[in-house]
């Protein structure tokens, strides 16, 4: 055996040795937050599937000018979706690897608003109003807008979902079903 030839049969044996090492001392990095975004995503499709599945149960209100049958139909939508997600409690959508990332963004939001902004936020809306999952969004209340600024630092929704910050909850709500999809808790500080 020549000394190349012994010089190569080690250097194999030693990247194969080494190659099955690899992998674990090669792992990609992870990205927490894309990480979460994806299991968040995942969550999304998930509702979203039910939602399209009871709704195709439902009849379709057909080209109307009454309110009544547009508004019966978001009704009776919205109390066939919270049926069917009996179980759901806060948090379910939104997940725990999310909810921290959110309540970041929130954190962040809030220390770059003004005191009247921040005032402005709680006063949209009565003192003490608790929304729940499942729950019709209140329409005696206004329907709160979320802040530019913050929509555009929080994850983009599917046209069905939209955000509405309520006091001190971050809300997930289902926009042809008037519920309330999720909610984010303690996500601004007391006033």
């Amino acid at each position: 055996m020549t000394t190349n030839t012994g010089l190569l049969l080690l250097f194999t044996a030693l990247s194969i040795g080494l190659s099955a090492a690899m992998p674990l001392a090669q792992q990609a990095p992870v990205n927490p937050f894309a990480q979460s975004m994806a299991g968040f995503t995942k969550r999304v499709d998930a509702y979203l599937d039910l939602r399209n599945a009871v709704a195709q149960k439902l009849p379709e209100v057909r080209e109307t000018g009454d309110p009544a049958k547009i508004s019966g139909r978001e009704k009776a939508l919205g109390q066939a979706i919270a049926r069917a997600r009996a179980s759901a409690r806060a948090g379910d959508v939104f997940g725990a690897d999310m909810s921290p990332h959110l309540l970041r963004i929130l954190a962040e939001d809030w220390k770059s608003r003004s005191a009247v902004d921040r005032e402005a936020i709680f006063d949209e809306v009565p003192p003490g109003l608790e929304l729940k999952v499942n729950q019709p969004y209140p329409t005696t209340i206004p329907l709160v807008t979320t802040p530019a600024r913050l929509l555009a630092q929080l994850p983009t929704l599917p046209e069905a979902l939209e955000y509405r910050l309520v006091d001190r909850r971050l809300l997930l709500r289902d926009r042809d079903a008037n519920v309330i999809v999720d909610v984010l808790v303690g996500t601004l500080p007391k006033r």
